[in-house]
């Protein structure tokens, strides 16, 4: 898997370049922070230092993101791939920008974006549990679980380019 997502980066990368050499226009590529992988218009970070969601979301402002707010299934796989590799193979309980705080139910992504996009795990999640989970994470599953968002866990930060 690690060896696809780095093909899959250096065809994007070429593709970027190519697209710069072949129009009459100067591009200006942006690139990503050091660490951080870039995905179409967007940089990603896994941060291996547990965190509350908030502080979480505040350290990721702090490096001028947010929480990553998962588009699609693509960056879903990025993602977890990030935590996979970063953790020999094993996968730890992670924040992502989404939660329902403010509306039970309706889940919110940190950086104010909108997409369709969810990928709870199963027919049993979000389930609130007792009635104190509002946070979002990515499971051991690649998939996602609404927690509590006291609970310290490792988080994804991401970027928008443009």
């Amino acid at each position: 898997m690690a060896f696809a997502l780095r093909s899959l980066l250096l065809l994007c990368g070429i593709s970027a370049l190519l697209t710069g050499v072949l129009s009459d226009e100067t591009v200006t590529v942006p690139c990503c922070p050091s660490g951080w992988i870039r995905l179409q218009d967007r940089c990603f970070i896994y941060i291996n230092t547990p965190r509350t969601f908030s502080a979480a979301e505040a350290a990721c402002q702090t490096a001028g993101g947010n929480l990553a707010s998962i588009r699609d299934s693509v960056e879903n796989a990025l993602c977890f791939q990030l935590v996979r590799d970063a953790n020999a193979n094993t996968v730890t309980d992670t924040w992502i920008g989404l939660n329902d705080a403010l509306q039970e139910g309706k889940f919110v992504r940190n950086d104010g974006s909108v997409s369709k996009f969810f990928d709870f795990r199963g027919p049993t999640q979000p389930d609130n549990f007792m009635g104190n989970e509002d946070c979002v994470e990515i499971d051991f599953t690649g998939q996602w679980n609404d927690e509590t968002c006291t609970d310290t866990q490792d988080y994804l930060c991401s970027i928008n380019l443009w």
